[in-house]
C-alpha cells in the first residue's frame, strides 16, 4: 500500500501593513454617501437662489424700463398738448390788445427764452403791429415729437399764421415749421425754446 505524504498546511503569512485593506466601520459608507448627497443638494439650492436673484433683478430692470417708457409717453403727450396751446398764444397777437396778448404768452414761457420773447415783442413786434394795425392768428395744424424725456420734450410744429394789416391787400397765410422745446417746471409744461425752421 502506498504511503500518502502528510499534507502540511501552508505557513501562515503576515500581511504587509501597506497591503492590508482599510477597515470601514459599519455605516461609514452610508455616511459618505449622505455627505455627497448633501453637497449636491446644496449646490442645487445655491444655483436656484442665484437664478431666482437673477430673475428678480431682470424683472426689476424690466419694470423700471416699462415705468420710464410710460413716463416718457405721458410726458410727450402732455408736452404736445401744452405746445399746441402755447404756440397759438405765443405766435398770435392783435394790435388792439398787445399788452394782454404778450402777458398771456409770457406766462407760458421759461428760461432765457422768456427774456428773449419780452425783448423781441417790445422792440420789434409792438412797433410794427401798432404802426400797421397788424393782427396775427396762429393755428397749429400738426405736431410731431422729435425726442423727449420725463421733463423735456422737443417737438416739430406745423403752424399756419394768418396775418392782416394795412400793408396787405387781404389776409396772408404763412405756412411755418417751428421747433419748440418744452420743459417741465413745477409740474407745468412751459416753452423753453422756439426756432423757426
Amino acid at each position: 500500500m502506498d504511503e500518502v505524504a502528510p499534507t502540511v498546511p501552508p505557513a501562515p503569512t503576515t500581511p504587509r501593513a501597506a497591503a492590508s485593506p482599510a477597515v470601514i466601520e459599519p455605516g461609514a459608507g452610508s455616511g459618505l454617501a449622505r455627505i455627497g448627497h448633501l453637497s449636491a443638494l446644496e449646490v442645487a439650492v445655491v444655483a436656484l437662489g442665484v437664478l431666482t436673484l437673477a430673475l428678480v433683478a431682470a424683472a426689476g430692470v424690466l419694470a423700471y424700463r416699462v415705468h420710464e417708457d410710460q413716463a416718457a409717453d405721458s410726458a410727450r403727450s402732455a408736452a404736445t398738448a401744452a405746445a399746441r396751446t402755447a404756440a397759438r398764444q405765443v405766435l398770435s397777437y392783435d394790435h388792439r390788445h398787445l399788452d394782454a396778448d404778450f402777458a398771456g404768452a409770457s406766462k407760458l414761457l421759461t428760461g432765457p427764452f422768456k427774456d428773449q420773447y419780452a425783448r423781441t415783442t417790445r422792440s420789434v413786434v409792438r412797433p410794427t403791429a401798432v404802426k400797421y394795425h397788424a393782427v396775427v392768428k396762429a393755428d397749429v395744424v400738426a405736431t410731431s415729437v422729435i425726442r423727449g424725456t420725463g421733463d423735456r420734450v422737443v417737438l416739430l410744429l406745423f403752424v399756419n399764421q394768418t396775418t392782416t394789416s394795412t400793408r396787405l391787400s387781404g389776409p396772408r397765410v404763412d405756412l411755418n415749421r417751428v421747433r419748440m422745446t418744452m420743459a417741465k417746471v413745477d409740474g407745468k409744461w412751459l416753452v423753453r425754446g422756439l426756432d423757426a425752421l
